[in-house]
């Protein structure tokens, strides 16, 4: 009977120490849990998108004709407010004392894959104004169309300067009365336009037309 009574001690015994060696183990397990390396704050990975929504101050400008004067010049360009693609504030408020050139682009137009490293060159040439504000549109993006997506395409291209997310329903192009791709709208430093134009420009000309126009 004493011996059975031993055997039972024993095993008790063991039992004991196995639970408290397991409630050690899951106490080490919390603590390295609890104690160990932050966990990653994923609010801080920038969130991509091919669109953003754009905010639209003042009147639309009309739509650039195909030939003939152009309606829109001397008039108050409206202000734009969105982001890039990455959610970063992209702003353009004409009036504010500098001048503005913006570049509607669309990532499957051949004219626009033409026409970006002839605005490369003309920045590393050293002839862009100091003061000139130089920001790429993004616009008119299409998921089955070449080159998509657009934030990658502008990477890919070298882009040098800001670019704004147009909406999906492309009210910056529309705000500035887009008719072809690429589409450039110069806005003097008192925040009416200069000048308008549609289709690929050379770097000498595009010098040439910008000093024009800043000096109107």
């Amino acid at each position: 009977m004493s011996k059975q009574l031993t055997t039972k001690t024993k095993t008790s015994g063991r039992l004991v120490v196995i639970g408290v060696v397991l409630a050690i183990a899951v106490a080490l397990i919390v603590a390295v849990l609890v104690g160990g390396d932050p966990p990653v704050d994923d609010t801080s990975s920038s969130v991509v998108a091919q669109n953003q929504p754009v905010q639209v101050a003042g009147a639309a400008l009309e739509r650039l004709p195909d030939e003939g004067v152009d309606p829109a010049v001397g008039m108050a360009a409206p202000a734009l407010a969105g982001a890039s693609f990455d959610g970063s504030p992209v702003s353009i408020t004409p009036g504010d004392g500098q001048p503005y050139m913006l570049v509607f682009l669309a990532h499957w137009c051949p004219h626009c894959n033409a026409e970006v490293p002839r605005l490369i060159e003309w920045r590393e040439s050293g002839l862009v104004p100091a003061d000139l504000n130089v920001i790429g549109v993004s616009t008119g993006v299409a998921s089955d169309r070449p080159n998509y997506p657009p934030s990658q395409w502008v990477v890919d291209k070298g882009w040098p300067w800001s670019v704004l997310a147009d909406s999906a329903n492309m009210d910056a192009a529309a705000a500035y009365g887009l008719s072809g791709y690429p589409f450039f709208t110069i806005v003097g430093a008192d925040g009416n336009v200069k000048v308008r134009m549609a289709g690929e420009v050379g770097a000498e000309a595009l010098n040439e037309i910008v000093a024009n126009a800043l000096a109107s």
